[in-house]
């Protein structure tokens, strides 16, 4: 074999070790019976769907091994577990930068983290406030289970399958607070008023010059009666 096919066959092999080592855990490869059990309720309705408002509403998120696996040991290398939120498919559809990849290091459907807690087979419960960064869009939650090295050994989700239940739309922030608002009105109010006094001091006004524009008028017309009647006396007496 010639140098140069042998450095060929070295620049390939470097390659693929290289991809190896860049690619994260295949999704297939995570049991397809869920592992972990989830449930996600928005704290003030008590449901698991419906509508949830950035800044305001809360998620109650509870987890726990799937009761299926007690007593198996499936979870002996369980350290960690990380809770996500993720777009459903609804919210995917025409959005690249939210496309779904079996590949978890180039995955986006959950691209927000909400929290990472100690893994216990019991399970645990944690309320998160969804934050003003969460865009406008229908989402579910999902929990990994992960080793020592944050790599995922398992999964649990709120929705099914198809990811078509127990789903949750987020309302995203207007853009407008209440505060903007209420100086707005006052705005509002304190330039109608503002009118409104302009516009009554110039009818004053204006009343008050038509006032002695007449008040002049009825002087220089007596004052030219007066001087008739004199003119009249005159004419008499001579």
């Amino acid at each position: 074999m010639s140098a140069m096919k042998i450095a060929l066959v070295l620049s390939v092999a470097l390659l693929a070790l290289v991809s190896v080592a860049e690619a994260g855990v295949s999704f297939k490869s995570l049991n397809s019976s869920k592992t972990l059990t989830v449930q996600a309720k928005i704290q003030a309705t008590n449901l698991t769907s419906g509508q949830a408002h950035v800044g305001t509403d809360h998620l109650v998120i509870s987890w726990a091994l799937n009761s299926s696996f007690d007593g198996t040991g499936k979870d002996a290398s369980y350290v960690n577990v990380k809770i996500k939120l993720c777009y459903a498919p609804v919210s995917q559809t025409d959005r690249g930068w939210r496309k779904t990849k079996d590949d978890l290091e180039k995955d986006k459907t959950c691209s927000k983290g909400i929290t990472q807690q100690k893994y216990v087979p019991t399970g645990n419960t944690t309320i998160w406030r969804i934050t003003k960064d969460v865009p406008g869009a229908v989402y579910f939650v999902r929990v990994y289970a992960v080793d020592a090295l944050g790599t995922q050994l398992a999964f649990g989700q709120t929705t099914d399958k198809t990811k078509t239940t127990n789903l949750i739309q987020i309302v995203p922030i207007s853009g407008r607070h209440v505060s903007i608002d209420i100086a707005a009105a006052v705005f509002s109010v304190f330039s109608v008023g503002s009118l409104m006094g302009f516009l009554s001091l110039e009818a004053i006004k204006q009343r008050k010059a038509n006032s002695k524009a007449i008040f002049s008028f009825f002087r220089a017309a007596f004052t030219d009666i007066i001087r008739g009647q004199s003119m009249l006396r005159e004419i008499k007496i001579i």
